[in-house]
C-alpha cells in the first residue's frame, strides 16, 4: 500500500485540477493544485519510475502553474529566465508586464536566435518581443519584427487586425516630419490589404459602410495619416477625418448595444456603460479636432476649437491632486498643445505658453508618473502624461519657440538643452521604482556612479532629469538638432543686435544636415534631413527678405532638396512665382507638366492657368477631367465644375450658364458645399492694391456695384434697418393687443408714470411715517428734493414734451410760452406826459 500512495497523491491532485479547470475555479486554488502535483514528483528510493510524474504531465502542470499565477497577477513568481525553457511564453510576459524591458528583450531575442522567428509556439514570443522594442524606443528595429510576423501569416483575422493596430501605433510613436518624403520609401503596413480595404470603405464618405468592429485600427489608421500628413496629400487628411467619424459612431454604438436589456436594466450599470462609451470616443474626438485644425478653414477651425476648449475646461474642473488615468491625461495634454497651436497670434506669447504641456522624466511613464505634478485648476500648465517620444519632441519644440518669441533668454536655452538632451535618451533602466523616476545611481568602490550628461549652450542637463525622446534613428535625431538650432537662430535674432548672428546659426546647421546625409543609405532618414534643410533655407530666406520680393523666394526653393523641389506644392508655388515676375509663361508651364497627369495635377494646373488668364487652356483641361467621372471623387467633379464655370465666364457665358446649372441641380446640400474648400488663387504684384481696396469697399457697401456711391449704398441701408425696426414694433403691439395690455383707439393714452426713475420706497405716493422725514436726500441724483425734484422728472416726461411740441403750448419747463403767437399791427400806443 505505501508504494502506491505517492501514485494516487497526484494522480488524485491531477484529477482535482482537471476539475478546477472546467469549474473555472479561483488561479489560487489553481496554483495550489498546481504546486502540490509537482511535489509529489519523488519517488521513495528515486529508482521507482512507476510513481515518478511523467514528464509530459509534469510540463502541462508547470504551464497551468504559471498562467494561473500571471491572471493572478503574481508576475514575480514566475521567475523564466532561460531560453531553452518550455516555458519561455509565460516568462517574457511576466517580464514584460513588470516592465522589465532588457530582461524581456535578451530572453526574447536568445529564444528567436535559438528556435527561429518561424518555429512552432514562437509568434507570441515575437509580438511580445516587438512590443518590447516599441516600449524601449527602438521603434525601427519593433517595425521589422512586426513585419515579419506579418509575413508568417500564421494568425487569425482579429489577431491579424490587432498586430496592425500595434504596428500603426508603433510607426506613430517615433515619427519624424518629412521621413516618408522620399517616393523609395515602401513602408509595408501600408501594401497591406486590411489597410486597403478600410481606407477604400471607411475612408470615403460616398461608401456606405456597416459598424466597425475593430474601431481602434481606424483609429491607429487614421491618426498615421494625420501624423504624416507633412509628407501626403490633402485627399489623405480627408480620408483620415472620415476613417475617425466612422470610428466615434462605432464605439459608440458597439458600446451602446452591450448595456443590460430592458428588464434587467440596472441604473448602475447603464451610467458606467455611457461613461466607458466616452471614454472611448474621447481620444478619437480629439484627433477628429486635429483634422479639422490640418484642412483649415473658419468651420474647421471653430470645431476643433470648441472641442480642444471642452476637453481643456473639462480637465480645469478636476480638483483633486491625482492625476487623471493614462489616456485621458494623454489626451488632454495634446488638446491643451494644439489649442496653443490654434490660439497662437490671437492670444498673447504668455497666454498660449501657459497651454503648452509640461514635458518631464516621467512623461513617457505608462503609468502617469507625473500624478504628483497635477493640481487641477491650480496648476500653470498641463503635465505630459503617457506620452510617445514623437509627443514629447513636440510640445519641447513649441514650448521653447514661444519662449524665443518672448525673448527668454535663459529659459528658451533651458529648453533647448533639455530637447537636444532627451534625443540621446531612449529608455530608463529596469530597475526604475514606481513613479517611473531612474533610481539613485549605485556606489562602485565607495564611489558614486557618474550620471550621463548632456551639455549645450553652457547648460548642463542630467539623462536621467529628461523625458525619453531619442528618433528612431541617429540621423534623424541630426534633422531634430538642426530643428532646435533654427528656434536659437530665433531667439538671437529677437535679443541680439547682431543680424550675422542668426544666420551663422542657420549656416552651421545646415552644413551639419549636408554632412549626415552624404554616407546615410536609409530613404527615412534622409526625408528627415532633406525637410528640415528645407525649413532652414526658407525660413532664411524670410528673415532677410522683408519685402517679400519674388526673386529671392524663387532662389531659395530652386536650390532646395531633391526630394522637397519634386512636391507639387513646391512646383506649384515656382511656377506661380515665375508668372508673377513675367508675361512669358513658358517657364511656368513647363513646371507645371511635371505634376503629371492624374487629376489633382491637372486641378492644379488649370488654376495656375485661370492665374494667368488663360482661360481656353484651363477650359480644356477641365472639361477632361469632367470627361472622368468615374476615376474623379465627388470632391473633385464639383471643383472642376466650379472652375470651368469661372473659366466660361471669361469666353463663353452661356455654356458656363450650362454648366452652372448642372452644379446647381447636383446631389451635394448644402452643408457639404459650405464645407468644401473654396480655391485661392495667388495674385499678380500689380493686382494686389486694387484687389484688397475693391474687398473693403465691397465688405463696407455691401456689393461691389455700389464701389462709386458709398451714400447711397449707406442710405439703402439706413432704410431698410427702419422698415425692419418698423415691422418688430408692429408685431409688439399687435402682441400686446391681444394680450389686452395695448389698446390703439385709446385718446388720450396712459401717461408714463413721471416718477418711475426713483425707487419705489422714495415715490410720493409711498411716503409714510413722520412728517418731513423724507424731504432731504432723496429724488434723482443732483435733482434735489421737492419742487425741484418735481422739475427734473417732467423735463423726462417723453410724452409730454412730444404734445407739448406740436401743439406749441408749452415750453421744457411746463408753463405756457408765447413764442407761437402771432402778434397783431395796431395803433402805436403813446406814452402819458411826464410831470
Amino acid at each position: 500500500m505505501e508504494s502506491t500512495e505517492p501514485a494516487s497523491t497526484w494522480q488524485q491532485s491531477l484529477s482535482n485540477l482537471k476539475q478546477l479547470l472546467v469549474d473555472e475555479s479561483s488561479n489560487n486554488k489553481i496554483e495550489k493544485v498546481c504546486v502540490e502535483i509537482l511535489e509529489s514528483d519523488r519517488s521513495a528510493d528515486g529508482n521507482d519510475d512507476a510513481r515518478a510524474l511523467p514528464e509530459e504531465v509534469k510540463t502541462v502542470v508547470q504551464t497551468i502553474r504559471l498562467r494561473a499565477l500571471i491572471q493572478s497577477g503574481k508576475y514575480a513568481d514566475v521567475n523564466i529566465n532561460d531560453s531553452a525553457s518550455n516555458n519561455v511564453l509565460e516568462g517574457a510576459y511576466a517580464l514584460y508586464r513588470m516592465k522589465k524591458y532588457e530582461a524581456c528583450r535578451k530572453l526574447c531575442s536568445e529564444h528567436i536566435e535559438r528556435n527561429g522567428m518561424g518555429s512552432d509556439g514562437s509568434m507570441g514570443i515575437m509580438h511580445i518581443y516587438a512590443q518590447t522594442l516599441y516600449r524601449m524606443g527602438e521603434t525601427r528595429e519593433a517595425d521589422v519584427i512586426y513585419s515579419k510576423i506579418f509575413d508568417a501569416g500564421k494568425m487569425e483575422v482579429d489577431e491579424k487586425e490587432d498586430m496592425i493596430s500595434n504596428a500603426l501605433a508603433n510607426r506613430i510613436a517615433n515619427y519624424t516630419p518629412g521621413s516618408l518624403l522620399s517616393r523609395d520609401v515602401k513602408v509595408w503596413i501600408e501594401q497591406v490589404e486590411e489597410i486597403k480595404g478600410l481606407l477604400n470603405s471607411y475612408g470615403n464618405e460616398n461608401e456606405e459602410a456597416d459598424i466597425l468592429q475593430n474601431y481602434d485600427l481606424a483609429y491607429n489608421l487614421a491618426t498615421y495619416l494625420l501624423v504624416s500628413s507633412d509628407s501626403r496629400p490633402r485627399s489623405c487628411v480627408l480620408q483620415a477625418k472620415q476613417l475617425l467619424i466612422n470610428a466615434e459612431q462605432s464605439a459608440l454604438t458597439v458600446l451602446e448595444s452591450t448595456k443590460p436589456d430592458a428588464q434587467e436594466s440596472d441604473t448602475a450599470k447603464t451610467v458606467q456603460q455611457k461613461q466607458l462609451a466616452e471614454r472611448e470616443a474621447m481620444p478619437i474626438r480629439a484627433n477628429l479636432a486635429y483634422a479639422n485644425l490640418l484642412l483649415g478653414g473658419d468651420d474647421n477651425e471653430k470645431e476643433a476649437l470648441r472641442t480642444y476648449l471642452s476637453y481643456v475646461m473639462e480637465g480645469s474642473k478636476k480638483k483633486t491632486a491625482k492625476s487623471p488615468s493614462g489616456m485621458e491625461a494623454n489626451v488632454l495634454a495634446a488638446a491643451s498643445n494644439n489649442l496653443a497651436l490654434l490660439r497662437d497670434g490671437k492670444e498673447s506669447v504668455f497666454d498660449v505658453l501657459k497651454r503648452i504641456p509640461t514635458a518631464t522624466s516621467c512623461s513617457v511613464s505608462e503609468d502617469g508618473g507625473g500624478a504628483k505634478t497635477w493640481k487641477g485648476s491650480a496648476v500653470v500648465a498641463i503635465p505630459l502624461v503617457g506620452a510617445t517620444p514623437q509627443q514629447v519632441r513636440t510640445v519641447l519644440f513649441n514650448k521653447a519657440l514661444q519662449l524665443a518669441k518672448m525673448g527668454n533668454v535663459s529659459g528658451c536655452l533651458e529648453t533647448l538643452a533639455v530637447l537636444r538632451a532627451s534625443l540621446e535618451v531612449s529608455y530608463r533602466v529596469d530597475d526604475e521604482d514606481k513613479e517611473g523616476k531612474a533610481s539613485v545611481s549605485p556606489k562602485i568602490n565607495g564611489k558614486k556612479k557618474k550620471t550621463a550628461r548632456s551639455e549645450s549652450n553652457g547648460i548642463s542637463v542630467a539623462h536621467q532629469d529628461v523625458p525619453t525622446a531619442k528618433p528612431s534613428s541617429e540621423v534623424e535625431a541630426v534633422a531634430w538638432n538642426a530643428r532646435a538650432d533654427w528656434v536659437e537662430s530665433e531667439l538671437r535674432r529677437v535679443i541680439s543686435s547682431d543680424g550675422n548672428e542668426p544666420e551663422k546659426i542657420i549656416r552651421t546647421a545646415i552644413n551639419t544636415l549636408d554632412s549626415a546625409n552624404k554616407g546615410n543609405a536609409d530613404d527615412e532618414a534622409a526625408g528627415a534631413l532633406s525637410f528640415m534643410k528645407a525649413q532652414l533655407q526658407l525660413q532664411s530666406t524670410l528673415a532677410t527678405n522683408r519685402q517679400a520680393k519674388p526673386q529671392p523666394l524663387i532662389d531659395s526653393l530652386e536650390t532646395m532638396p531633391s526630394l522637397v523641389k519634386s512636391c507639387p506644392g513646391t512646383i506649384v508655388t515656382v511656377a506661380s512665382l515665375q508668372g508673377a515676375l513675367s508675361k512669358d509663361g513658358s517657364t511656368s508651364d513647363e513646371l507645371m507638366s511635371s505634376l503629371g497627369d492624374n487629376i489633382p495635377a491637372r486641378l492644379a494646373m488649370a488654376e495656375f492657368q485661370l492665374e494667368m488668364n488663360r482661360y481656353g487652356d484651363a477650359s480644356q483641361l477641365l472639361e477632361s477631367i469632367l470627361d472622368e467621372e468615374d476615376s474623379a471623387t465627388t470632391e473633385q467633379l464639383m471643383s472642376a465644375t466650379a472652375l470651368l464655370v469661372r473659366s466660361l465666364s471669361y469666353s463663353n457665358p452661356e455654356k458656363a450658364f450650362d454648366y452652372l446649372e448642372t452644379l446647381r441641380e447636383s446631389e451635394a446640400d448644402g452643408q457639404e458645399l459650405e464645407s468644401m474648400e473654396i480655391p485661392r488663387f495667388a495674385k499678380k504684384a500689380g493686382e494686389a492694391a486694387a484687389t484688397s481696396k475693391v474687398r473693403k469697399m465691397i465688405a463696407s457697401g455691401g456689393s461691389k456695384k455700389r464701389v462709386g456711391s458709398r451714400g447711397q449704398g449707406n442710405k439703402k441701408n439706413r432704410e431698410a434697418i427702419l422698415r425692419k425696426r418698423s415691422k418688430q414694433r408692429d408685431a409688439y403691439l399687435n402682441k400686446l393687443e391681444s394680450k389686452g395690455i395695448y389698446d390703439p383707439n385709446k385718446i388720450p393714452q396712459t401717461k408714463p408714470d413721471p416718477e418711475r426713475w426713483i425707487p419705489k420706497s422714495q415715490r410720493s405716493y409711498n411716503r409714510r411715517g413722520r412728517r418731513g422725514k423724507y424731504n432731504s436726500n432723496i429724488g434723482a441724483q443732483g435733482g434735489g428734493a421737492g419742487a425741484g425734484m418735481e422739475k427734473d422728472a417732467q423735463k423726462l416726461d417723453v410724452a409730454a414734451r412730444v404734445a407739448a411740441a406740436k401743439s406749441g403750448a408749452v415750453n421744457g419747463s411746463g408753463k405756457l410760452t408765447t413764442a407761437n403767437m402771432q402778434v397783431s399791427s395796431g395803433p402805436a400806443r403813446k406814452g402819458k406826459k411826464k410831470r
